[in-house]
């Protein structure tokens, strides 16, 4: 083998690709020490949390405008009745976890006989 491409991935990097990469990151650190570098990421901070805090309370605004009561039936479980009850637009997950904090539910353990009560948006 003479002639190969192969590199072990033991050897350290070239010297051509360290310099590559620090001149990259000091050209990073010498925008940011301009104003316009500190003003892109004065921008960027609040971008980002803008766009967190409306995901936070993205889906948190609406209040259940009633409740329904379900019985437990034997094999039922909490998948089958939020899929069963839950609003057209809603992800069956999301109800589960709404009935769960309705109810007060440690868990996903439901008995028959229990009763639930089901909010209704």
């Amino acid at each position: 083998m003479r002639y190969t491409t192969y590199r072990s991935i033991y050897e350290g990097q070239t010297q051509e690709e360290t310099h590559i990469q620090n001149t990259l990151w000091n050209r990073t650190i010498e925008l940011m020490k301009t104003g316009i570098g500190r003003f892109i990421l004065v921008i960027l901070i609040l971008v980002s949390g803008w766009t967190g805090a409306f995901s936070v309370f993205a889906g948190g605004l609406e209040k259940p405008v009633a409740e329904k009561n379900v019985i437990v039936q034997p094999g039922d479980s909490l998948w089958s009745i939020a899929a069963a009850n839950k609003p057209d637009d809603m992800d069956t997950r999301k109800y589960i976890s709404s009935i769960s904090k309705f109810n007060e539910l440690k868990g996903p353990d439901i008995q028959a006989g229990d009763v639930l009560a089901l909010p209704v948006w």
